[in-house]
């Protein structure tokens, strides 16, 4: 056992993991920095009950008799995730690539393989070892992702030579824990060759097995509907979907908290009604004609809920039928699933940052943003470094994310970093990371930094100009050698990475002015786009307010008047798109009519346009006569902030007051 250097030679990571594994076989020494804190504890209890690294995985004797396995526990649960988390997997690899290359597992808590399945049809000789183990075990098989999660009891993954035994360093291996309750009763988990090994497909083994809990749940859920309304209510009300029970003649028999919640309604204020009560987009009587799902083929139908504020949620759609009794009668579970919720389990398990906008959802009619666009097309299809040059509220980073969603790195991470935002010192451990012990206050184990995080993706480096100085030199050398190392640690670690930086500022300005960098603008600045001013997108204006009030009137039944289409036409828009939005979200809310004039449009932009208020707006204004004079200044200070298209800086400035007592009247407001 010697080490090589060029093991994985074009993956820097595997190869650390290999030479810190010779470390230890041959002299007993874990290199901290390398080795995670649970394949480090591990590997020291396969040693102590001495596993020799070169032993081949054995098969247990407790593992090959099924039966055995799951008479010591509960045989239902386990024959249920075996038979139904199964079929779940065969039927995800059926709508994989034909080059994926993946061995499912489900196990017991134990790690005793309940289930196996492989998606590849030609032999993939590294996997054929994985394939033949009935016992994951770290008795039997030494370190992997299974024996790591049966000891910790969430998702982790075990690649290369983070396996104790050498016989498994081409594989990649991800799991994820089984719950029932709060129980763990199994385990699943993929297999993959280390040339395919990626951080995401932790993530997918967290979504099968929420999906198997889900169906345990449901399972349980299906054999109480016959039980009393007060006890299904008590099961509905601890599922994190929206959920409704609808009787044959389509009338709402059970409703959950959560779905009340995002309906706005009362809860218990939809038992009994008629299911065309819900406001849907389809509308409900189309849902109706949607096939009914089981609980291993979902329909997933992509729909919004409109909420009693005449608000769109963005749900997937799901319905379940179930025979009531022998007279034929039937009823059916509908289930809306959020996707906001969604996005924040995902956030919450850190599966990677991501990007929401793409070119489509820019909307423009101008000639100026047209050229915009086919530059910044340019800029995603050779995945060179660009900086984007515009006022606040032109929409940067979602030009940003639209590169990145429409280039070649869309399905890598996109990670934002506000340059701005933080002083030297903690931008620096921010962008390059740090070693455990780096400095008092640093976290247990060291962090990665931004840089890292988005390697084989997009890091977009907002308003970059107010990067301090110091920084942007350290900066500078990073993108040319294409290597950092951890704050406090010795190590150098290569990357690969589009940067997108933003300004708000006149950047060519700011570098005779000697604020940024000459050098680091000319790495950055192979593409140089200049976002137009909502002012200067000719006929945008009236895009922009066609769109907004589309997606803040979902109902359509309001509109504008020529006047305050006018009005709205003729502001010069200091915030741009994002002043834009609000004023018109303002206005759809404030309004008592179906027709919105102009006196809906905030005072101060009535006041810019020299347009002296009408009589209803003077006897609004008045109202300040009695107030409070901290009252009289709060309003002032708001009406600014708008203004300046919630830009508090500028606020400040035009106010002759500090930014935190801008912050103090806003809280206020609250």
């Amino acid at each position: 056992m010697n080490y090589n250097p060029f093991y994985n030679i074009e993956n820097p990571q595997l190869m650390s993991y290999e030479y810190a594994w010779v470390s230890f076989m041959k002299q007993g020494v874990i290199i901290s920095a390398i080795v995670p804190q649970e394949i480090k504890e591990s590997w020291r209890r396969c040693r102590k009950n001495d596993i020799h690294f070169t032993r081949k995985p054995q098969q247990s004797p407790d593992a090959l008799n099924k039966e055995t396995v799951t008479a010591a526990s509960d045989s239902k649960m386990l024959d249920f995730i075996r038979r139904n988390g199964g079929k779940l997997i065969s039927d995800t690899f059926k709508n994989m690539e034909a080059e994926s290359v993946f061995y499912g597992v489900i196990t017991d808590k134990n790690g005793c393989k309940l289930y196996g399945v492989n998606n590849y049809n030609d032999e993939t000789e590294k996997l054929n070892i994985i394939e033949r183990i009935e016992d994951f075990s770290e008795e039997n098989v030494g370190t992997n992702c299974f024996s790591i999660v049966s000891e910790i009891k969430r998702p982790y993954s075990v690649v290369g030579a983070q396996h104790y035994l050498e016989e498994l360093h081409g594989c990649a291996g991800y799991a994820a824990p089984i719950f029932a309750g709060d129980s763990m009763i199994g385990m699943v988990g993929f297999y993959t060759i280390t040339e395919r090994m990626d951080d995401y497909i932790t993530s997918f083994a967290v979504a099968v097995e929420r999906a198997i809990e889900n169906s345990i749940r449901w399972d349980d859920i299906k054999g109480l509907v016959e039980k009393e309304r007060e006890e299904k209510q008590l099961i509905l009300d601890t599922v994190s979907d929206g959920v409704l029970y609808v009787s044959d003649d389509g009338m709402i028999t059970h409703c959950n908290n959560k779905l009340y919640s995002v309906l706005g309604l009362k809860s218990g204020s939809l038992i009994g009604k008629d299911i065309n009560t819900v406001i849907t987009n389809p509308l409900v009587s189309e849902l109706k004609k949607y096939p009914p799902s089981d609980k291993f083929s979902r329909g997933d139908y992509k729909i919004s809920l409109i909420n009693s504020r005449g608000e769109n949620r963005m749900c997937f759609f799901n319905k379940y039928r179930f025979d009531m009794g022998p007279d034929g009668q039937w009823s059916e579970i509908w289930v809306f699933t959020i996707t906001s919720d969604i996005k924040k389990l995902a956030q919450k398990l850190s599966v990677g940052n991501t990007s929401h906008y793409t070119f489509e959802d820019i909307k423009s009619d101008s000639h100026s943003m047209k050229k915009v666009l086919e530059l910044a097309k340019k800029a995603a299809n050779f995945e060179v470094s660009t900086i984007i040059e515009g006022e606040s509220g032109t929409g940067k980073e979602m030009l940003a994310q639209a590169i990145h969603n429409g280039g070649v790195r869309k399905n890598g991470p996109f990670v934002a970093v506000d340059c701005g935002a933080l002083p030297s010192n903690l931008l620096e451990s921010e962008l390059f990371g740090y070693e455990e012990g780096a400095y008092t206050g640093a976290k247990k184990g060291g962090k990665m930094g931004k840089i890292e995080l988005a390697n084989k993706g997009v890091l977009f480096l907002d308003e970059i100009t107010n990067m301090p100085y110091d920084m942007q030199a350290k900066l500078l050398r990073v993108l040319q050698e294409r290597k950092l190392s951890h704050i406090g640690g010795t190590d150098t670690l290569d990357f690969d990475v589009q940067i997108i930086a933003a300004t708000n500022k006149d950047i060519i300005r700011e570098i005779n002015e000697g604020k940024f960098r000459q050098d680091l603008f000319y790495r950055l600045n192979i593409i140089h786009i200049k976002l137009p001013s909502l002012i200067e997108r000719e006929n945008d204006i009236e895009t922009f307010i066609d769109y907004f009030m589309k997606k803040y009137n979902p109902k359509r039944d309001m509109q504008l008047s020529e006047e305050a289409i006018s009005l709205l036409r003729r502001y010069e828009w200091p915030g741009n798109v994002r002043q834009l939005e609000n004023v018109i979200e303002r206005m759809t809310i404030t309004t008592n009519s179906k027709l919105i004039g102009r006196e809906c449009i905030p005072a101060e932009i009535l006041e810019s346009l020299g347009e002296a208020p009408n009589k209803a707006e003077y006897e609004k204004l008045s109202e300040s006569e009695n107030m409070r004079l901290d009252e009289v200044s709060r309003r002032h200070v708001l009406r600014t902030v708008a203004k300046y298209g919630n830009n508090v800086k500028k606020a400040a400035e035009v106010l002759g007051i500090s930014r935190m007592t801008v912050y103090k009247y806003l809280n206020a407001d609250n």
